[in-house]
């Protein structure tokens, strides 16, 4: 399997265009009435904000001149210009308060619901998603990621639409005061705006890298804390130190070159609307002298003109800046997104059906399995294990045991073959009904962050106290828990990290018995048991699989010999199958794994004696003969 690690760049193949923006308005339709309200709310107050330079262009020509206007005297039509002035100020200063209320409030709501969206569909990835990628980087984008985006939901989005709509107002009221000024600054605003959108697509591209950089940085940080003890215990201090360091180079360097474009946006903004300020006033130079004709315009319009070409810069600025957000913005939701737009490779099919109560047949027929296709884990592999046996899977690692129950549980898919379980095709039923009813316990006893009970209760939250307690009788767990502070109601962190190994084994024990599946699957859950805990489960293995059928993956001889028959792996199948006493006397790889002291075999199969195996099972005849062996 090719894992995507700390050092290597996520290959992101979500990229973000205009299907994504609809679907980011997918997320905002639930809250359209706020956002609409508050769009033209704004755009009414973006008006109004407007009202001070063409209320001073009265003053100057109708208060301060004495004429008067609009039916009323000089004095009183100055009264009323400051009344609206102050309204307009008043109003603008309570508004402002609200809309970051609401706009805040609305922004992490939509990001709320993005980051449940992300997170649902994680939980129904297959284990192949997990293997390609580091935990960190996951963590990292329905984390910090989204973190960024409530921001842009809150303000960015609604601010781009009012700041647009004013520049449009502004423009108007310029094309009122005087066309031929206002056409400098369209002419000046125009190309502006082609530069700004051209940094806007590099900044975009910086913004990636980085986002990759600092995602490989938390992948490192991550996996440190998780493996914190073999850090320590092989000195890696140091040199993980200065893997830390090159990757916060990496950080830094490609947040440099995003800066180098972001800071480029406000010297284009000035550059341009200054040129086109100066070229301004050398034309009302000229046309004040004479020139080129002064014709309506008065002391009161230029001066408004030029006021509003001062507040030109203000939503242009804003703007600028809102694109900055966005350009690192689309770089985070193309990461969100890869997670909502993949698709799982193990789903329930359309038309599956809920698995029956199954007795526990199961049988494997013609199956072919590769985690990568590009080399073939299992091929042509068939068995049949009647319902309420045991069967211990022994061989090399890498060599597929594993993978034979992972294929049972339907955590991958198979690349051919069939898989039935009472005579129904796993690949046609639900994930849920099969899981329920095909319990596993793996050598990782993750505990969960909660209470002892509530890690029992994980598999079955609808189990009663009672209940949990007597499966973690069964298991004999509850002997150290009862001595523990608070019981069953102790807190517990997470990975269990104050309960021994052995402790979390038995828990987990506890929480599979609970669920009560026909079909069960140990895969090395003994392995670092200590020798009481061992004696513990050895007395309650009898219990816990009587009536089951099971699978074990084991590399205790004590808990192999107790199988009704032994499956050895190796060569991309099974290379030899039968109890204890029949594969000892083959003298195969069995043999040689028993006589070695019963530890792991090398990982060459070529290595190891020549086997006497049992023939793989290629029609319904020969899988007879395998079943009477079990």
């Amino acid at each position: 399997m090719a894992r995507n690690r700390y050092n290597e760049d996520e290959a992101i193949k979500y990229k973000f265009n205009k299907s994504s923006l609809r679907k980011v308005l997918w997320y905002v339709k639930p809250y359209k009435k706020t956002v609409v309200t508050m769009t033209v709310l704004m755009a009414v107050m973006s008006f109004v904000a407007l009202l001070p330079p063409m209320l001073n262009t009265f003053i100057l020509d109708y208060v301060a001149t004495g004429k008067g206007g609009l039916g009323l005297s000089a004095l009183a039509l100055g009264v009323v210009i400051v009344g609206l002035v102050a309204v307009a100020v008043y109003s603008d200063t309570v508004f402002t308060y609200f809309r970051t209320l609401f706009m805040t409030k609305t922004g992490h709501s939509i990001v709320h619901d993005m980051r449940f969206k992300a997170f649902e569909r994680l939980q129904k990835f297959a284990f192949d998603y997990f293997d390609n990628r580091p935990n960190g980087k996951i963590l990292a984008r329905l984390t910090s990621y989204l973190d960024e985006m409530a921001d842009v939901f809150a303000n960015s989005f609604v601010l781009l639409i009012v700041d647009m709509l004013r520049i449009v107002i502004i423009l108007i009221w310029l094309f009122v005061i005087d066309f031929r000024l206002a056409l400098i600054i369209l002419a000046a605003v125009v190309p502006m705006s082609f530069v700004v959108m051209l940094l806007r697509t590099v900044l975009t591209r910086r913004h990636r890298v980085f986002r990759n950089k600092r995602s490989n940085r938390t992948a490192f940080i991550a996996e440190n804390i998780q493996g914190h003890g073999v850090v320590k215990a092989f000195n890696r201090i140091d040199k993980n130190t200065a893997i830390s360091s090159e990757l916060n180079d990496e950080v830094r360097k490609s947040w440099d070159k995003v800066i180098r474009v972001n800071e480029l946006h406000m010297p284009v903004m000035d550059g341009f609307f200054y040129i086109g300020l100066a070229v301004v006033y050398v034309v009302v130079l000229f046309m004040a002298t004479g020139t080129l004709g002064i014709g309506s315009l008065t002391l009161g319009k230029v001066i408004g003109f030029i006021s509003y070409m001062g507040m030109i810069s203000g939503p242009l600025n804003e703007i600028t800046s809102i694109f900055q957000q966005l350009s690192r913005a689309t770089s985070n939701l193309e990461s969100v997104f890869d997670i909502i737009e993949t698709e799982p490779t193990v789903k329930d099919r359309d038309g599956a059906e809920e698995l029956l109560p199954v007795e526990g047949n199961v049988l494997f027929d013609h199956v072919y399995f590769s985690y990568d296709n590009s080399r073939m884990i299992l091929e042509d592999v068939s068995f049949e294990i009647p319902a309420g046996r045991s069967i211990a899977l022994v061989g090399p690692t890498g060599a597929g045991k594993s993978t034979v129950v992972n294929l049972l549980s339907r955590f991958y898919d198979l690349n051919a073959g069939r898989i039935l379980i009472d005579g129904q095709d796993i690949a046609g039923v639900t994930l849920y009904s099969l899981r329920k009813q095909v319990g596993v316990m793996m050598q990782d006893s993750f505990i969960f962050s909660g209470t002892i009970i509530e890690n029992i209760r994980y598999g079955k939250p609808d189990a009663t106290d009672e209940a949990c307690i007597e499966a973690a009788r069964r298991v004999h767990a509850d002997a150290f828990i009862e001595s523990l502070p608070d019981g069953y109601y102790t807190e517990t962190i997470e990975q269990g990290a104050k309960l021994s190994t052995g402790e979390r084994q038995l828990i987990s024990f506890a929480r599979v018995i609970l669920t009560d599946p026909k079909i069960l699957i140990l895969d090395e859950a003994t392995a670092s048991i200590d020798t009481h805990t061992e004696a513990l489960i050895k007395e309650a293995l009898d219990v816990i699989l009587a009536g089951r059928t099971s699978f074990v993956i084991a590399h205790r001889l004590s808990t192999i010999q107790k199988s009704d028959c032994i499956f050895y792996i190796a060569n991309k199948g099974i290379a030899e199958a039968g109890t204890h006493a029949q594969l000892m006397e083959k003298r195969g790889y069995y043999y040689k794994l028993v006589m070695s002291g019963h530890k792991e075999l090398a990982k060459d199969p070529a290595a190891q004696p020549a086997p006497q195996p049992v023939p793989q099972p290629a029609a319904a005849a020969e899988i007879e003969k395998l079943r009477e062996v079990v």
